[in-house]
């Protein structure tokens, strides 16, 4: 299996080159993409961060394409995602053995506080289309209760997720009891009105806000609004050899 914990790309450039590691995987029969590790836009100068743009920054590698992510809090621009980028790189893809872990064994490294890095990969289907997700599972919600039922919540992000043919990005997460799972939800990013507007707010207040969208146009809100919600899922936890 791919392991995204010693999985690099580089991108190289006359002016700057760069070495960033790859957060999570998503395959399809015949497409494998790779989300890279995001950071905070720089300039290279003795101060980095006197960029004047204040945006995140990170890579989707679509088989041979290069699409650049560049996501400011509010914003003008209708899309943020950079198509197709024609910059050189060289993959430096490792693939380990794994150890598979079951839900006890996962539940006894939390629940000890092992220190002990845990990986997941999840099978799911969307719009007919067979996906497997692998992602370092960094956030674990679990139970410590005798007499309640044990769980695991692992919530993990970015990631990248196909919607309607396009590539998106965001966040996953899975509830996973001993008898069954959840659904598997994802919350996507995507570009809002200033205002949020909620049906069930004040009527005014509400009318108010749609007005003032409404001559802000032209500015939007990056944020994770889009839920994705999958009945059936399957995910192995498991650590690299």
């Amino acid at each position: 299996m791919i392991n995204i914990n010693k999985s690099f790309v580089h991108f190289y450039d006359v002016k700057n080159s760069e070495r960033v590691s790859v957060k999570s995987v998503l395959s399809t029969e015949n497409k494998k993409i790779f989300l890279l590790k995001e950071c905070r836009s720089e300039t290279i100068s003795e101060h980095p961060f006197l960029h004047l743009d204040r945006y995140e920054f990170f890579s989707i590698i679509e088989n041979d394409k290069t699409h650049l992510i560049r996501t400011s809090p509010v914003d003008s621009k209708k899309e943020n995602i950079e198509l197709s980028n024609p910059l050189k790189k060289k993959h430096c893809i490792v693939e380990s053995d794994v150890n598979y872990l079951n839900f006890e064994k996962v539940n006894e490294i939390v629940t000890s506080g092992k220190t002990d890095n845990i990986y997941s990969e999840i099978k799911y289907q969307h719009e007919g289309i067979k996906y497997n997700l692998i992602s370092k599972c960094e956030f674990i919600n679990y139970n410590t209760e005798k007499n309640s039922e044990k769980y695991l919540q692992p919530i993990m992000g970015y990631v990248p997720f196909v919607h309607k043919n396009q590539l998106r990005y965001g966040y996953v997460v899975l509830h996973i009891t001993e008898k069954k799972n959840g659904y598997l939800e994802f919350l996507l990013n995507e570009k809002t009105g200033i205002l949020n507007t909620n049906p069930k707010q004040n009527l005014i207040r509400l009318n108010i806000k749609k007005i003032l969208n409404m001559f802000l146009f032209f500015v939007k809100k990056n944020d994770f609004t889009k839920v994705i919600s999958i009945k059936e899922s399957k995910i192995n936890f498991f650590t690299y050899n």
